[in-house]
């Protein structure tokens, strides 16, 4: 065979045509609520639509929440069929299973072997894709049976409300432009969120400053709306005691105009090379005599000044009488 014909035979070999596949902009949005929702485990669902071999056309989705989650991989259990049919005949009893959709947390945009085989042997269907999305790099692809074998597809349209379709490349999905609705998902997303920026040192330092100022102009306030008269503490030299005093009279005291301030209160705190309070002879107090009653005049018995002898005194008083007449 000449080079030339080997060329024809190639040329004339089909090329093998990849499904158009659209997606409808809500879906994209609820796949990476689910998907943001579990940070660290694979989340799945299925696809619901309708399709040919040749279009693929994919208008909502039905999460598998009783799938079994791991980490690096998901299964659909009996339960979440069960659940994802008992849906699908509520909310979309004429529309198809057009695929599967499950999230990568952190690694990329492929289809492992764990997934190649659910995709082989429950959604082995021409007309049905895999849709694959990463919450941390926010990057998702498609994947569909091109000439019997699953490979990734080149073109995918998401089809927006209000606009028209709209074709991208899966490869830089990401780079396109957002959407109304898909600016407002990125805003309520918080894996899309950027962090909160840290306060100034400066502006951190005047809040707190700022903050104890009101505290003790609080406290100074309620001070002197509840206690109006001014106290002051001043140091006894003579006794070492800390005593409590007016303001007022010790204001006055000082300028001449009034006396000595008397002690409120005191608190004994000795000062340095002054005698405690406790042993100064002069901070005790005087012992207290036992007081004795006075007994009223009447009680008291009548004593002359100077007695004399019982001898020096008459005996009898009427022979003092008969002398005297002599």
């Amino acid at each position: 065979m000449s080079k030339s014909a080997a060329k024809n035979q190639t040329a004339a070999a089909p090329v093998p045509r990849e499904p158009l596949v659209t997606i409808d902009s809500s879906v994209t949005r609820r796949i990476r609520q689910h998907a943001r929702a579990h940070l660290k485990t694979e989340v799945c669902g299925v696809l619901i639509g309708e399709s040919t071999d040749e279009a693929i056309e994919i208008t909502a989705s039905i999460e598998a929440l009783n799938a079994a989650q791991a980490g690096t991989h998901v299964t659909f259990t009996q339960d979440a069929w069960e659940e994802i049919y008992k849906v699908k005949d509520e909310h979309y009893p004429d529309a198809r299973i057009v695929g599967w959709y499950h999230s990568h947390p952190g690694f990329g945009i492929f289809l492992s072997e764990h997934d190649l085989f659910i995709q082989e042997n429950f959604f082995s269907s021409p007309g049905q894709v895999a849709w694959v999305y990463d919450p941390h790099s926010d990057d998702e692809g498609c994947f569909g049976w091109v000439a019997g074998k699953v490979a990734r597809l080149t073109t995918v349209a998401t089809l927006y409300q209000t606009e028209d379709p709209v074709e991208h490349s899966s490869n830089d999905h990401g780079d396109t432009p957002p959407t109304n609705d898909e600016a407002e998902d990125a805003a309520a997303s918080p894996a899309r969120s950027s962090p909160q920026q840290p306060l100034p040192a400066w502006l951190r330092w005047s809040q707190t400053a700022l903050t104890h100022l009101i505290v003790l102009l609080a406290g100074f306030a309620l001070a002197y709306f509840l206690f109006p008269r001014l106290l002051a503490v001043i140091p006894d030299p003579m006794s070492g005691r800390v005593m409590v005093v007016d303001y007022q009279e010790l204001r006055a005291y000082f300028k001449g105009t009034g006396p000595a301030p008397k002690a409120i209160d005191e608190v004994s705190i000795p000062l340095p090379g002054s005698t405690s309070p406790a042993t100064s002879p002069s901070a005790a107090p005087p012992a207290a005599s036992p007081a004795v009653p006075a007994a009223p005049p009447s009680a008291q018995p009548a004593t002359p000044a100077n007695p004399q002898p019982a001898a020096a005194q008459p005996a009898n008083p009427a022979s003092t009488q008969s002398g005297g007449k002599k």
